[in-house]
């Protein structure tokens, strides 16, 4: 059966909870097996328990750090509230009976023209999961409201950000001063954007962007390039976000095609500041 593409368009402007609430009690507890009539514990490994269901959601290595979803999602509330952003919407998505956790937040008092009649948004993307498929990360970027593409800079491409392993010591109230710094100085963000608009796209820059894509999606975009008639940076920026915005499988595959032609574009058409270092 042919999955119907996500359309990230249609969570930007609303509250969404999607799954179950991310403010459940979780907890590590010994891993064991029967054998000759008793239970011996497994060595190096735990599992992670959900105290509400007393659900496994995942096992995993002893040397895990356990970060609660709602701690990381307490902790943008917490920066968030001394900066005076106004209505702050945001979309919560909590799948595999909570192990996984994605969420957005948009602060729309802050949106800033690239252009007359294309604004864009800054927002905030949290993952974090107990089975290890990804790691903890808090991703600072923006997106569009002229077509409400979603724009997310991923790993520290705009502003910073956190990104971690479980395991250790992990810092995440770091991010607090990045997002604050990110959000107050969100001007010179939009001057990188200004300056696609006025910069001719150059297809020999551009190639090295799809080597880091996946086959299907790289030339997804590349068509959608062509197709759009792209003149500028900006021109091919806006399609390829387009393309990941409405037409991936899932919204997961959707942010990591985000992040990769965020990384992309930053690296193959910097600033003028940074072409001049």
């Amino acid at each position: 059966m042919t999955r119907t593409p996500v359309d990230l368009a249609s969570y930007i402007n609303q509250n969404i909870q999607r799954g179950n609430p991310a403010d459940f009690p979780i907890v590590l507890r010994p891993v064991y097996f029967q054998q000759n009539g008793s239970f011996e514990a497994v060595p190096n490994r735990l599992a992670v328990v959900r105290g509400d269901t007393e659900n496994a959601v995942a096992v995993v290595s002893n040397r895990y750090t356990l970060v609660p979803h709602q701690r990381i999602l307490d902790i943008v509330e917490e920066a968030i509230e001394p900066l005076d952003m106004g209505p702050v919407p945001r979309g919560i998505y909590v799948d595999c009976h909570g192990a996984r956790m994605r969420a957005i937040f948009k602060f729309p008092a802050l949106v800033t023209p690239v252009h007359a009649g294309d604004n864009i948004c800054p927002c905030l993307k949290i993952e974090n999961t107990y089975d290890g498929t990804s790691r903890i990360a808090i991703h600072i970027g923006a997106f569009r409201f002229v077509c409400t593409n979603l724009a997310v800079g991923g790993g520290g491409v705009f502003a910073g950000g956190f990104v971690s392993i479980h395991a250790g010591e992990i810092p995440i109230e770091g991010v607090v001063e990045q997002l604050s710094a990110y959000l107050t100085g969100f001007e010179a963000i939009v001057e990188r954007y200004r300056a696609w608009t006025e910069r001719s796209l150059d297809q020999v820059l551009l190639a090295p962007i799809f080597d880091k894509m996946p086959k299907r999606a790289a030339k997804g975009i590349s068509d959608a390039i062509i197709e759009s008639e792209a003149v500028t940076v900006y021109d091919a920026y806006n399609a390829a976000t387009d393309y990941a915005t409405h037409r991936m499988r899932s919204y997961r595959g959707a942010f990591d095609l985000l992040d990769r032609i965020n990384r992309g574009f930053q690296k193959s058409f910097p600033s003028s500041a940074n072409q001049s270092r």
